[in-house]
């Protein structure tokens, strides 16, 4: 009876030894030829989806497909979704699972490389960037975030050698601001401030999101302040469009992005009150205006002005000079009103000044359409004007001007 009792009592122990194997190690009884056909077609249900933007349904099939039999493909494929929805830890579980299964393929183990640096397991993080490196010597990516740790661990010197490189052989892809930052934030951190402002600099006209990308990592934010402030100084001192729009298109969840969209308002609302008191002081003054369907990015504007009343007439977004002009002066004709002379621009903002005292005009275009009013009043007084007043300005393409308005609506 003893010896009945001992052998249940070790096949209880081997069997649940053999669970505990399973469950602690995902050791998986191999899939089933149905399983395996069912798997395959719920990953291409998720590739499809994946094509057509759902990620959730792509997701759905994903977690199916993997539960029926974890191959490499749908376990990768996986993994670079959760990425881009920001479970980094399923994505990290993933990336486990498919190197200890046999995907140890150069682009796992980078990844894996970045996964563990946002944990913070910089020697592990580096041991996979390594080995990424080892498989594949020329791997752009594996540069890039072996630089990243480096900055992490304060080896900067390596970190700029890692980012030069995967700069060098990355080409001009996506990333190529990535790396430039960090290769910046390098050379910063070293005491080359000069390169190191050059390289962030340019990181950041070309990709204004990406200090908020290593901002996650605790990278380079405080030589991001400083810039920030430096760039507001200069957007403020004197204030004017074109650099506040600057620094929010570099800066746009900047330290001074509120300040900047405030000054933004009040610029076109000094506009608006000073052509309202313009029109004012010219009676019998009239403005007509006429839109094209010119191309978005390239279009001719014109300005009509008449030489016996105070009649002007605004052309934007047409395709050539000569049709913006005739649709401005066709617009000014008006009645007794034929005396019209159109002036056509291009992709810029125009802007007229009259001094009513002495029937003197000042016309100018510029990039902004505050510096335009500027400098029409400026023109109108070298001319002798003694009473110049803005009346109408407007850009080509107009979509430059309700850019202007949607932005000051949500900074």
């Amino acid at each position: 009876m003893g010896k009945r009792v001992m052998l249940a009592l070790a096949a209880a122990l081997l069997f649940g030894g053999a669970i505990a194997a399973v469950f602690f190690f995902d050791l998986r009884l191999p899939a089933s030829a149905a399983d395996r056909e069912r798997a395959g077609a719920l990953f291409d249900q998720a590739q499809s989806a994946l094509e057509t933007g759902d990620q959730n349904a792509a997701l759905q099939a994903l977690n199916e497909s993997t539960r029926l039999d974890g191959q490499n493909h749908a376990l990768r494929t996986r993994a670079t979704l959760l990425v881009g929805r920001g479970d980094y830890d399923g994505a990290l579980r993933d990336l486990d699972k498919l190197i200890r299964s046999g995907g140890g393929l150069s682009a796992n183990y980078s990844l894996r490389c970045w996964l563990r640096a946002r944990k913070g397991a910089l020697d592990g993080a580096r041991d996979d960037c390594d080995r990424a490196l080892e498989i594949d010597p020329a791997l752009a990516s594996a540069y890039g975030n072996r630089g990243l740790v480096g900055l992490k661990q304060g080896y900067h010197g390596d970190a700029w050698n890692d980012f030069n490189t995967a700069l060098r052989v990355g080409g001009s892809d996506e990333w190529v601001a990535w790396r430039l930052f960090g290769r910046g934030v390098a050379a910063w951190s070293q005491g080359r401030v000069p390169q190191g402002r050059q390289d962030i600099e340019l990181a950041l006209q070309s990709n204004p999101g990406v200090a908020a990308e290593f901002a996650q990592f605790g990278v380079g934010v405080e030589i991001v302040r400083e810039f920030d402030d430096a760039a507001y100084a200069v957007a403020t001192e004197p204030r004017s469009l074109a650099r506040l729009r600057q620094y929010l298109a570099v800066y746009p969840q900047g330290a001074h992005a509120a300040q900047a969209q405030t000054h933004i308002d009040e610029i076109h609302a000094w506009i608006a009150e000073e052509e309202g008191a313009g029109r004012l002081m010219l009676p019998g003054f009239s403005l007509a205006q006429t839109r094209g369907s010119g191309p978005a990015s390239d279009s001719y504007g014109a300005i009509a002005i008449s030489r016996s009343t105070w009649r002007i007439a605004f052309a934007t977004d047409y395709a050539t000079g000569e049709e913006a002009e005739r649709a401005a002066a066709g617009v000014c004709h008006n009645g007794s009103v034929r005396d019209c002379e159109a002036y056509a621009f291009r992709n810029v903002c125009a802007a007229v000044s009259i001094s009513p005292r002495d029937r003197v005009r000042g016309l100018a275009w510029a990039h902004e359409q505050d510096d335009a009013v500027r400098t029409a009043l400026a023109g109108c007084r070298e001319r002798g004007g003694r009473s110049c007043v803005a009346v109408a300005s407007q850009c080509t393409p107009s979509s430059q001007q309700a850019g202007a308005a949607a932005s000051a609506a949500s900074p």
